[in-house]
């Protein structure tokens, strides 16, 4: 798995903030477009986004730092669903607006972590990582979800 520093994290989340405010740029057609059949559109990409940089500042940084076991995970499905409604609801600059407010806050998070304990282990469905590495592992979500959102806009 993927090991990251904390300026590595942090350079990721600036860059997807850019990569996001950049997307104000392209046309609403292409902001309403999936990048494939029965696929999600941009917009609901960037919708889901939001909530889950949320659950990770409020629901999975503070247990990690704590060594504690995680609370029962939202139904991420649900989640997801709701988000994407949410996106195809809203003009486009509430979602661009609430992501770059949702990843500032887990920027922020991350920032606030001693460098020391990206190296802390611990164990997430029985599988031993450490912080770094799960924070990671973050940051290829969104770059998967980039590639889709390329294939819209070129």
């Amino acid at each position: 798995m993927n090991e990251q520093t904390k300026e590595s994290l942090l350079s990721h989340y600036a860059m997807t903030m850019t990569y996001v405010k950049d997307l104000e740029q392209i046309s609403e057609e292409a902001w309403r477009t999936s990048y494939a059949e029965g696929k999600w559109t941009v917009a609901e990409i960037i919708g889901h986004l939001s909530p889950w940089d949320r659950f990770m500042v409020a629901e999975r940084i503070p247990y990690l730092l704590a060594g504690e076991p995680f609370r029962v995970a939202p139904d991420s499905q649900a989640v997801n669903d709701e988000a994407a409604k949410m996106s195809r609801e809203q003009q486009r600059i509430l979602t661009i607006d609430e992501f770059l407010v949702s990843r500032d806050l887990l920027r922020r998070a991350v920032e606030l972590i001693p460098e020391d304990r990206l190296q802390d282990k611990v164990v997430i469905k029985d599988k031993e990582l450490t912080i770094g590495q799960f924070l990671g592992a973050m940051t290829q979500h969104d770059l998967h979800h980039m590639e889709q959102i390329n294939q819209v806009i070129g």
